[in-house]
């Protein structure tokens, strides 16, 4: 609970540093994406503290690639 809680403030405080230049240069387009990417980096931060698994690209990769490969296997033998 407080480790997420520490996550949260710090990432809002890094947050806040790094946006309020481009808030005076009215760069809202950098903004907007720094956010987003902020976002998603608490959010994977939060998840693996509170230990829940994050499935990797791989895992995607393998679920889609393990029917054709088998079938290439059967195939060629």
């Amino acid at each position: 609970m407080w480790s997420t809680v520490g996550i949260l403030l710090i990432g809002i405080i890094v947050w806040l540093i790094e946006v309020k230049p481009l808030f005076k240069s009215k760069n809202y387009r950098v903004i907007f994406v720094y956010s987003f990417i902020v976002i998603i980096g608490l959010t994977l931060s939060i998840l693996l503290v509170l230990n829940i698994t994050i499935p990797t690209p791989l895992d995607f990769l393998n679920y889609i690639y393990s029917p054709v490969s088998s079938l290439i296997e059967r195939f060629l033998s």
